[in-house]
């Protein structure tokens, strides 16, 4: 299937460099480009676009307002942010307003291709330099507040559960999790299904989204 795609970046320069990069990657066309998030916006309504790559920092709208409103238009939409800063701040305000993946702007096609290939499995894509930045964040400044009426959500989770929760983020299938902690792949899928009941979450890019957001993975 046929990825149409919307580029979007301020700097002529780099859609220039993206638009090659892309054409090395099969089943893409590029079916628009946009210079900020207001008109990405309305490109992507108009070219029917089902990917768009999205710079962060754009004048008028920037990528995190964009990204926002092209998921509430059409939640099916897939947004890749593309960006030169792998701040802890940039991050969050993209994952909070729905990208689907995060990838710096010296990716190579490989890479790139792999983040839609990861996405396409329902999957969240992080370059390393991104999720890095992610899980070295200090748990105690994101780890949602106790009560003494609610209880922690993690406190949900079996022992087990815990150890598979990081390995869902990474992006391991459930053989390789399977072979790591020496268990059968249906148990591993068993815990998958548990860990999005208990958290109420509907597949695994929103669990990496929610666990990222909420430091339920440890450094």
């Amino acid at each position: 299937m046929t990825r149409k795609t919307l580029i979007v970046d301020d700097h002529k320069l780099f859609l220039e460099g993206l638009r090659y990069v892309l054409s090395q990657i099969p089943n893409v066309e590029i079916v628009g480009e946009a210079s900020n998030g207001d008109t990405a916006v309305e490109v992507a309504q108009n070219t029917h676009a089902d990917w768009v790559l999205m710079d962060i920092n754009m004048p008028h709208c920037d990528g995190v307002k964009a990204t926002a409103q092209l998921k509430k238009i059409n939640p099916t939409i897939k947004v890749i942010a593309v960006t030169m800063h792998d701040d802890y701040s940039n991050i969050q305000q993209m994952i909070r307003a729905g990208v689907d993946g995060y990838v710096l702007k010296n990716t190579g096609s490989s890479e790139l291709a792999n983040a839609f290939e990861t996405i396409e499995k329902g999957q969240f894509y992080s370059s390393p330099a991104i999720l890095d930045t992610l899980l070295r964040r200090k748990t105690a400044t994101t780890a949602p507040a106790r009560s003494a009426y609610h209880l922690n959500p993690i406190e949900l989770l079996t022992s087990r559960e815990k150890e598979v929760l990081p390995l869902l983020v990474e992006g391991l299938t459930s053989a390789e999790i399977a072979e790591r902690l020496f268990v059968s792949e249906s148990t591993v899928v068993s815990h998958r299904k548990n860990i999005l009941h208990k958290l109420n979450l509907k597949n695994t890019s929103a669990l990496v989204k929610y666990a990222l957001e909420n430091g339920l993975v440890q450094p």
